[in-house]
């Protein structure tokens, strides 16, 4: 089989899962590439159809072992008719647990078949200065191996007389998600009222007037706010966060690497 186009499909509030999909693109170097973010919060109005001859690659972070609930949901907007699937899971360094699982399920559910998938790590979303955890990532060597992925995946497409499903890690039931409410805060003093916040929340959690304001229960804990704040205003003061983000540079600190399932 030769797809006579390629769909980068992506939830990437912070950038990596994006990053992960464009280097794959490089090793698969077929000619037509579209680009379907599912990140803007505009995109939950959108549908999207991939035929049988193109290809689909779906990259999401993986939030606590799973996969967003926002971008579960606005993975439905996209619908397939066996066409092939190449599915991602980009994660801060700890595990994808049941995520690849369960991003394998909702794509097919949506008509999709996986032919492979693979696992590359994204700095985390709690990472900062005082608790870095995989800064920086997916970093040069991270987006090589991307490329190595990409390259096959297009030999095994390419070699395919019919679609063969590939055999994806995870549990069943999925593990369960956190039912907490929480949200970075704005510290008035460095905020500058840029609006970059709200430009960046696929939620529309954040709002701005004369000062910065968020809905904790829309709010998905993706950090864009955080990480795209030009002045730092944006924090996570929330206890249960920074004690995670704690745990987890004292205990998966230590490289973690891609892995591939072809």
């Amino acid at each position: 089989m030769k797809p006579s186009k390629v769909n980068l499909i992506y939830y990437s509030p912070t950038g990596t899962s994006k990053k992960v999909l464009e280097g794959v693109a490089k090793g698969l170097g077929i000619n037509g590439v579209e680009h379907i973010d599912l990140t803007p919060a505009e995109a939950a109005g959108k549908s999207h159809i991939v035929p049988a001859g193109e290809l689909a690659i779906f990259a999401v972070p993986v939030y606590s072992g799973r996969v967003p609930l926002v971008a579960a949901q606005r993975l439905k907007t996209v619908k397939g008719n066996g066409t092939p699937a190449v599915l991602i899971a980009v994660y801060g360094n700890r595990a994808i647990e049941d995520a690849l699982i369960e991003l394998k399920d909702i794509t097919t559910e949506q008509g999709f078949k996986a032919i492979a998938g693979a696992s590359f790590i994204g700095e985390h979303s709690f990472s900062n200065d005082a608790t870095p955890i995989a800064v920086g990532r997916p970093d040069k060597e991270d987006l090589e191996k991307a490329k190595a992925f990409g390259e096959k995946v297009k030999a095994k497409v390419e070699e395919m007389e019919k679609l063969v499903e590939v055999k994806i890690p995870g549990n069943k039931p999925y593990r369960e998600r956190n039912p907490v409410p929480r949200a970075p805060e704005t510290t008035a003093e460095t905020c500058t009222l840029c609006g970059a916040c709200t430009e960046v929340c696929p939620t529309n959690a954040v709002t701005m007037t004369d000062k910065v304001e968020t809905v904790k229960e829309s709010c998905s804990a993706c950090s864009a706010c955080v990480k795209a704040c030009p002045t730092g205003a944006r924090i996570w003061t929330n206890e249960g966060v920074k004690k995670a983000a704690t745990w987890l540079v004292a205990n998966y600190s230590s490289r973690r690497e891609p892995e591939f399932f072809l």
